[in-house]
């Protein structure tokens, strides 16, 4: 039997999952809610098995999975839906699970394109974050236009309007913005860096590192868990963000599946 959760299902399922080891779930059930649906997979006896959910407003079909039981069926609950959906045939779907689960549902999957290796990794030393520096700027609405422009440019996958409302900072050169980075959240509970990066011409000169310093500090102000997620074959952010103060946390993967 499949159903759509009630959010008091919702809030139960969020007082006992463990966010570091579901963290794109976590955020289905929490910042990203309102523009969510999770439909649960239950059994003969009522017994919820797993829950897969839809997040609307990217430009991709963006899924998450939570699985409660071993006996969950990923590929029925996709069938499923994509009825509900009204999704085409080959639609091409996407979400990010950690390793055990990739184990598990493999069989389970079509695979539009093989699954890339991504590292959560959180931020546990303060005391070796540089200073602030002064050419790093927060960037305010005035900058909006530049930040949707270079997100477009710099190919950032997860970017969406919405997140304009978290905070922004860049440097400038020659009247242009060279470096940005950002939040996907950013709230008392944890803080994701995201939509970073550096234009092509003004790379190696420690812009990026800089940015990604000031979002780290910034992101502690408010909150003590600090995350970020990085492609494992990105070996040199990986690199800056370890000097930053960053340990790797969980070993996930974004896959891309025909629904």
């Amino acid at each position: 039997m499949y159903r759509k959760l009630t959010a008091a299902e919702l809030d139960v399922i969020l007082s006992s999952i463990n966010k570091e080891q579901h963290f794109l779930y976590y955020s289905y059930l929490t910042f990203r809610r309102q523009n969510t649906v999770h439909y649960g997979q239950y059994s003969d006896q009522g017994e919820l098995l797993g829950v897969l959910a839809f997040l609307s407003g990217l430009p991709f079909n963006a899924f998450s999975v939570y699985p409660v039981q071993q006996s969950f069926c990923l590929s029925s609950m996709l069938a499923f839906m994509k009825d509900e959906l009204h999704l085409h045939n080959y639609a091409v779907g996407s979400f990010i699970i950690n390793e055990q689960e990739l184990q598990v549902f493999a069989s389970q999957l079509e695979f539009y394109s093989p699954p890339q290796k991504l590292l959560l990794m959180k931020h546990i030393h303060e005391d070796v974050l540089p200073t602030a520096d002064k050419h790093v700027m927060h960037l305010g609405p005035a900058h909006f236009q530049r930040i949707e422009a270079k997100m477009n440019e710099l190919q950032t996958m997860a970017f969406s309007k919405e997140e304009l409302q978290n905070p922004f900072y860049g440097v400038m050169a020659q009247d242009e913005l060279i470096a940005v980075g950002g939040y996907h959240i950013y709230s008392e509970d944890y803080v994701e860096l995201g939509n970073i990066g550096t234009d092509v011409a003004w790379r190696r000169n420690g812009y990026g590192k800089k940015v990604c310093a000031e979002l780290t500090r910034q992101g502690h102000a408010i909150s003590a868990n600090v995350y970020l997620n990085v492609f494992e074959e990105n070996v040199g952010a990986i690199s800056l963000y370890q000097s930053l103060g960053y340990e790797l946390i969980c070993q996930q993967y974004i896959v891309k599946f025909i629904i």
